[in-house]
């Protein structure tokens, strides 16, 4: 079962919403009883709200299966959106000997799975995937800045290893919530900078670093030709 990654935040605004849809519910009910109301206003009221209280489940359930990639909706709810495909590159600041270079920057794509309640990232590169198994979205109420903050682990299986790396990654969401920067720290130890560029809301069947630079060449193929 996935973690619910809601902020208190998340959870005083959705309880506002459900209390305003209860309300609106309610009054349209009673809207169509008034020849009642005159007759039993504190049972026809009662009834109403009582009614109107199943609504909010019903939200709730929609929420929760909804991917996050409307903006209006969105916007209407208060909560960033980081669905989508990503695809960027990964510098770590390891290096093989001391005094020597960093590795090069290696390419990555994140897949990112957002509901209202629910967040996961699969990471891949070419020679590495990685899960997030804790995974929130927080903003800064004073700058609005916001924050996709992660843990995830990597299996190494190749050459009969059997290693699991833990790691955190502290992205910050910018340019219109179209891009993701930050930093990521391991177990190992290591450490690095990951940029990311959003390719696409709508995704699917992104398996594999090789599906996601599929998927990409593909999206770079249609932009270039609407630009013709």
């Amino acid at each position: 079962m996935l973690p619910v990654s809601l902020t208190y935040a998340d959870l005083l605004r959705l309880l506002k919403y459900c209390g305003y849809v209860v309300a609106v519910v309610a009054a349209l009910i009673v809207s169509f009883r008034l020849t009642e109301l005159q007759q039993h206003p504190l049972k026809v009221i009662w009834q109403s709200i009582t009614t109107a209280l199943a609504v909010p489940p019903l939200l709730i359930w929609v929420l929760s299966k909804l991917q996050w990639k409307y903006s209006k909706l969105a916007f209407l709810m208060g909560k960033r959106m980081v669905h989508g495909l990503w695809w960027g590159e990964l510098k770590s600041e390891f290096k093989p000997s001391e005094g020597a270079d960093p590795l090069p920057a290696i390419p990555i794509a994140f897949v990112v799975q957002q509901t209202y309640f629910f967040l996961t990232i699969q990471s891949y590169t070419p020679s590495l995937p990685a899960r997030s198994t804790l995974e929130i979205m927080v903003v800064d109420p004073r700058s609005s800045i916001g924050q996709l903050q992660y843990v995830f682990e990597m299996r190494r299986m190749q050459d009969a290893e059997d290693k699991i790396t833990i790691g955190y990654g502290d992205l910050q969401l910018t340019s219109g919530d179209k891009r993701l920067e930050g930093y990521y720290w391991t177990n190992s130890p290591t450490r690095g900078h990951i940029s990311l560029d959003l390719l696409t809301r709508d995704f699917n069947g992104i398996g594999s670093f090789a599906d996601a630079e599929k998927a990409r060449t593909e999206l770079l193929k249609i932009t270039c030709s609407a630009g013709i």
